[in-house]
């Protein structure tokens, strides 16, 4: 920001006068284009990589827990 403040968050929307983000907290932030002074994209993702964490075993148990979350189709 202008001001020296950093603002991070994921974009929800942008235009000519504003930018709306979700806070880390998934609370809406608004902020004028007039108040921000440089804008970054980060294309890493934000989610914590489980692929050397996780057994075969537990990931199969994570899916299959997932699955269940699912319901019941007709």
């Amino acid at each position: 920001m202008r001001n020296g403040s950093k603002v991070n968050g994921r974009l929800l929307n942008q235009d000519t006068f504003s930018i709306q983000l979700l806070d880390s907290n998934e609370r809406l932030v608004s902020l004028a284009r007039a108040d921000v002074r440089d804008v970054t994209f980060v294309k890493a993702s934000t989610m914590p990589s489980y692929r050397d964490t996780l057994t075969a075993d537990e990931l199969g148990d994570v899916v299959a827990y997932l699955v269940t979350l699912k319901g019941l189709r007709p």
